[in-house]
């Protein structure tokens, strides 16, 4: 059983709060969030003893040993976050985004590797049985040659907080997800896109949450990403729904269901794989299996950063109206 420290307790963060305590890998040794409230809710949930939670994570990280960190903290904060708890010998598990910009991200992620320590990146959307069974599917050949995928998306959530200010909220804090799901469902990573993002009159958002983007793959496939953030009648599932098209058929991920179609009119179920965790529990799981091992997580820091820097590259397309390639935002 391995001790961690938690930063950041409200909102997602008693999501995480709920899944340490139910791990049989790891037990919380310590919270730290600057909103008091937050700090004595949690605390009263899963009686953490007054001494160890914090208002300042300097005096949590000298007062309290740990073998890690969780951070569940908005992705501004993520490198002063990460970087001090590299600084005091604990590996860390992170919220998405990676960070706050694609230079914060690559400073992250080579202070954990100057040192030693193992830095992961929480894209829990690929611990589910839909998307577990889909690139299975894909990586097959059952689909012939991949050709294009379609990726639609529309939610009308309301946050409150840092989000409804952000500039780009849909991009930078949930496309993310998809686009890692991408690269994950083709087993490629993302060259180039254009983009298109907006904010519809009856936004509650500052920052354009409507985003429309064609995405360049390196293994040829192409994927047009319709997303918002702002949909006020039928919603699809976080996940989106897609279409992904190949020489023999096409794979229909819809409302978290997989079926295949190789025929106008007719398409059959895909029996998904079962799983026993999911989510934020097979993240806890592969956090504690790389510090068994050694070996590098799934969704590391430096094996996140092609989808993170991705996200930075819509938003410099939609700014600048041209295609943008990834590697101008990471070389």
């Amino acid at each position: 059983m391995r001790s961690i420290i938690q930063v950041g307790v409200g909102g997602m963060g008693a999501v995480w709060a709920d899944c340490v305590v139910q791990s049989k890998d790891w037990e919380p040794t310590a919270y730290v969030d600057i909103n008091k409230k937050n700090l004595v809710a949690a605390a009263a949930r899963h009686r953490m003893p007054k001494a160890r939670c914090f208002t300042n994570l300097e005096k949590a990280l000298r007062t309290v040993e740990a073998d890690a960190l969780l951070d569940v903290t908005p992705q501004e904060a993520r490198k002063k976050v990460c970087c001090a708890a590299f600084d005091h010998g604990l590996d860390v598990l992170a919220e998405k985004p990676l960070a706050g910009s694609v230079a914060d991200a690559t400073a992250i992620i080579q202070h954990a590797a100057n040192q030693g320590r193992t830095f992961l990146v929480a894209q829990n959307y690929r611990y589910q049985s839909a998307p577990q069974t889909a690139r299975k599917w894909i990586a097959s050949g059952r689909l012939g040659p991949l050709g294009y995928i379609g990726v639609q998306f529309h939610r009308g959530p309301r946050f409150g907080g840092f989000r409804d200010k952000m500039d780009q909220p849909l991009v930078l804090d949930m496309t993310i997800h998809h686009l890692d799901l991408m690269r994950y469902l083709l087993g490629a990573d993302i060259v180039a896109v254009q983009a298109l993002t907006a904010n519809p009159p009856w936004s509650w958002y500052k920052g354009d949450a409507t985003a429309m983007i064609l995405i360049e793959m390196d293994n040829g496939a192409v994927v047009n990403y319709l997303g918002s953030w702002v949909s006020r009648g039928w919603e699809t599932s976080w996940n989106a729904d897609w279409r992904v098209e190949g020489g023999n058929g096409v794979l229909l991920w819809e409302n978290d269901t997989l079926s295949f179609s190789d025929r106008p009119g007719t398409k059959r179920k895909v029996r998904l794989r079962t799983m026993q965790k999911q989510h934020q529990a097979c993240l806890l799981d592969a956090f504690a299996r790389a510090l068994d091992t050694g070996s590098e997580p799934e969704t590391s820091g430096a094996r996140n950063l092609n989808g993170f820097a991705a996200t930075h590259a819509v938003v410099r397309a939609a700014r600048e109206k041209r295609r943008v390639e990834v590697a101008e935002l990471t070389e």
